[in-house]
């Protein structure tokens, strides 16, 4: 079978699809029936006054052909519950069922219950912690930004950065992103994930899903260590 999976917004950049991107995806999906498997568990963390646009709300053709992830991990902070689900048509979910009940044990009932009670409750803890991560998103990518050598487009939705860290890495005597990264884990005791993990291996990806100080004291470290380094 034939499927392709997208992200809203699509990770690691953060960076979403437009409606029209979607819509032109959706048609060549249609036109070479391709399944679509619509990636949407940060929908509720998309930042600068944007709106989540499901590709499966865009028309009943592609609706039948796509099947909706989801799940409360990212949108109610529940991680460690492991609750996530599926939408789609009838068919192709009775056989997801068919083949999880033999290959998967069941989340609990607590977790499950945990779950609908994020769905049914009110939206404003929800709201606030979308806030929270916008604020510090600006305040970091500024920063980051002006790092020498680190380049980044501005993410709008889910919460990492994704800056090219090519120049920097070149500037600081290293032949790769990935001994820039070690080097950095060894002499400043940031960690930060290497690009080439998700098929860019002049990228670096960071997590602001944290304070605000310690975000702060990690861009310090990394500007000290290009600079030191760059002399």
């Amino acid at each position: 079978t034939k499927a392709v999976i997208i992200n809203s917004p699509s990770n690691p950049t953060g960076m979403m699809y437009t409606e029209e991107e979607l819509k032109a995806l959706g048609e060549v999906c249609l036109r070479r029936d391709i399944l679509i498997v619509s990636d949407e568990i940060y929908e509720k963390l998309i930042y600068g006054g944007k709106k989540h646009v499901s590709i499966a709300q865009l028309s009943p053709e592609l609706k039948n052909q796509t099947v909706i992830i989801n799940g409360v991990s990212k949108s109610h902070s529940m991680t460690g519950w492991r609750i996530g689900y599926a939408a789609g048509s009838e068919p192709i979910i009775k056989a997801m069922t068919n083949l999880t009940s033999h290959s998967t044990s069941n989340p609990t009932s607590v977790a499950q219950y945990g779950a609908i009670a994020a769905y049914n409750g009110p939206n404003e803890p929800v709201e606030e912690m979308r806030k929270a991560f916008e604020d510090r998103l600006n305040k970091v990518y500024e920063l980051l930004v002006d790092i020498p050598g680190l380049t980044c487009l501005k993410p709008e939705g889910a919460f990492y950065l994704f800056p090219n860290a090519k120049k920097a890495a070149e500037s600081c005597g290293f032949s790769s992103v990935d001994e820039f990264a070690e080097a950095l884990l060894e002499e400043e005791k940031v960690a930060i994930v290497p690009g080439s993990g998700f098929g860019a291996p002049d990228n670096i990806r960071l997590s602001y899903a944290t304070s605000l100080s310690l975000l702060e004291e990690v861009v310090t470290r990394i500007r000290r260590f290009v600079v030191n380094r760059s002399r």
